[in-house]
């Protein structure tokens, strides 16, 4: 765990200063991800995994453990997951023209809050 800790600091770090230093780009250079390409994309996402495998596991499979009953809670979690991230995509162009407006204090601000989190991780 000790070195993962560095190794997670490391990439946050990381982030951090790409996110800093990042540059707003013209949208005439802006590329969108065809649907194919990101619905691909969602069964190699590990956080997607881990979500599903810590949500039955921390609060279901300790009160039942049928398979109907897991498939049922499954598709409950991922009912729930679809929500989320369709609330993450709304929001997220409610407030896109903020951001580019006050792009470069947003990404400061963001990059700050990431060294806050190295902080605290290394502390």
């Amino acid at each position: 765990m000790e070195v993962m800790k560095y190794i997670g600091a490391a990439y946050i770090l990381w982030l951090a200063i790409h996110i800093a230093f990042s540059k707003k780009t013209s949208e005439n250079t802006e590329q969108s991800a065809s649907f194919l390409k990101v619905f691909m994309l969602q069964f190699v996402n590990v956080k997607i995994y881990m979500f599903g495998v810590t949500a039955l596991t921390g609060y279901v499979v300790g009160y039942m453990s049928s398979f109907p009953a897991l498939l049922l809670f499954e598709l409950v979690i991922a009912t729930i997951g679809t929500i989320a991230t369709c609330t993450w995509i709304g929001l997220g162009v409610l407030i896109q023209k903020f951001y580019l407006r006050h792009f470069r204090v947003i990404n400061i601000i963001l990059a700050l809050t990431l060294l806050e989190c190295i902080w605290g991780m290394l502390r």
